[in-house]
């Protein structure tokens, strides 16, 4: 082999050299680099759906603690969705807490009357809590019946028998 074939195999090989550990620097960095993390995007909320959360955090006892529980509120045109919890100190909640929708009910109406516009269906899921049982409650109601109850077109009696209700024990 001549010199000069030798200095042309001895920069080939310093290329190949520096292409090769190129591809590998190329191929480690893709393979261990962390990738940058998706903007994180905050829900934004309708300001009667905060009204209506606001409004279930701050419910008396029993109720107390409902936040902790995970009070939700679904709202749109069509329907309100509201989930609550209260706890009582006794062994199974005590038959009157089906009383506690109709502080709910008073609840939604005071957020409606604010402005807020009336969705076609309400619906309540509570669940009353006790140290060894619970029950849960599940009204449904019309919106354009809570409008005539707000208005007082329609008595409390005529409401809850044009609502649906169901009661579970657990």
């Amino acid at each position: 082999m001549t010199r000069k074939q030798e200095r042309i195999l001895i920069i080939l090989s310093v290329l190949n050299f520096i292409v090769i550990g190129g591809l590998t620097a190329l191929i480690a960095h893709t393979m261990f680099d962390v990738p940058a993390m998706p903007p994180v995007v905050q829900a934004q909320i309708s300001p009667c759906m905060q009204a209506m959360l606001d409004a279930c955090n701050t419910l008396p006892e029993p109720f107390q603690g409902t936040s902790a529980h995970g009070v939700t509120v679904a709202w749109d045109t069509t329907q309100l969705y509201i989930t609550l919890h209260a706890v009582y100190p006794f062994a199974t909640p005590p038959p009157e807490s089906a009383q506690l929708l109709w502080t709910v009910l008073d609840e939604i109406a005071a957020v409606l009357q604010s402005g807020c516009y009336t969705p076609e269906t309400i619906t309540i899921a509570l669940t009353a809590h006790g140290n060894t049982g619970s029950v849960q409650y599940l009204a449904q109601l019309a919106g354009q019946d809570i409008t005539a109850w707000m208005a007082g077109t329609l008595a409390e009696e005529s409401l809850a028998a044009q609502s649906r209700f169901r009661q579970t024990a657990q």
